[in-house]
């Protein structure tokens, strides 16, 4: 049976409104993936969210305040407070957004913990401990002011856990240096001119080793 002039113009008009929205569906995506803040937030997807989550922790990491600023703003417009499913199959995963900016910083800085899932308890190298003790310190100075002095025990017995596992070893250079800054970074400076001390009572001490210390504790 032949087609009617009519249905004919029906097909063709259906074939170009389906182009025209692929089409600004691409340029939508596009908008998306180069920071745009005019996306419609209901069309925004959870991994288009999780990205910009990514873009914040990278600018933050870098001191770029700036651009901070801008991914807040798309972030609390596009993603804050909106639930994600896996699949339809799957029951709803509720998560609570951080709606400030220092709740932000800190759930990027957290992630940064080792051994997290399975327990800090469980990183059994100096190194580790080292590192979480940084990130906590790190927390103390740039994320809630109501959360600072919490973060700065965890970062002391981070610190405590890191030198009973090296044994106060001092002639590590590099640990002992991250040490006695994580100490100076958590207002425990007596805490870290006692490791000097003892890095004096070394035979045959670095020098030059023992000036980086003693700088690192009296600058301001």
């Amino acid at each position: 049976m032949k087609k009617t002039n009519t249905e004919y113009k029906k097909y063709r008009i259906y074939g170009i409104v389906g182009l025209v929205g692929v089409f600004l569906m691409g340029a939508l995506v596009g908008f998306i993936l180069n920071g745009s803040d005019r996306v419609n937030h209901s069309i925004m997807t959870q991994e288009q969210c999780e990205r910009l989550t990514d873009k914040m922790s990278y600018a933050i990491n870098n001191n770029n305040y700036e651009e901070i600023g801008q991914l807040n703003k798309i972030y609390s417009e596009n993603c804050l407070g909106r639930d994600f499913y896996k699949s339809k199959t799957e029951p709803k995963v509720e998560e609570k957004s951080p709606k400030t900016i220092c709740g932000k910083i800190e759930y990027v800085l957290l992630a940064q913990l080792l051994c997290r899932e399975e327990g800090t308890e469980k990183c059994m190298d100096a190194w580790s401990h080292i590192h979480n003790a940084q990130v906590y310190a790190n927390l103390s100075e740039r994320g809630c002011a109501e959360h600072s002095e919490e973060y700065k025990e965890l970062a002391r017995q981070e610190l405590a856990i890191a030198r009973a596992l090296n044994d106060d070893n001092i002639r590590d250079e590099e640990e002992t240096t991250e040490i006695v800054e994580t100490y100076k970074r958590i207002q425990m400076q007596a805490e870290a001119e006692r490791m000097i001390e003892k890095a004096k009572k070394l035979t045959n001490p670095a020098i030059d080793f023992i000036i980086q210390l003693e700088k690192i504790i009296n600058e301001d």
